[in-house]
């Protein structure tokens, strides 16, 4: 965890969107969680992306994310991996 390399994503945060500034911490290594010293707000590593929220290993999402970008059929990933192809993510 790389607290230099991350920004505040609070919108209402002064900071926000400011990298290497000295302003982000690490909150909780265990839980992969860093706080911004200027709003207070605490926030996940994976905050805005894919993998925000994951229940499933990263490595099967990537997997998965890859044969579908080569037309893999979803039967296929479903029958594969165990997945139930009616569950859709979460998005926003």
């Amino acid at each position: 965890m790389d607290p230099q390399a991350v920004f505040c994503p609070n919108q209402a945060c002064p900071a926000s969107g400011q990298i290497g500034k000295g302003n982000i911490g690490v909150h909780s290594l265990k839980e992969r969680r860093y706080k911004c010293h200027v709003c207070g707000k605490t926030f996940a590593e994976t905050k805005d992306t894919v993998f925000y929220r994951l229940r499933m290993a990263k490595d099967i999402v990537v997997i998965v994310v890859t044969l579908l970008a080569y037309d893999c059929p979803v039967q296929a990933i479903v029958m594969a991996f165990g997945l139930d192809e009616r569950i859709r993510p979460e998005i926003g």
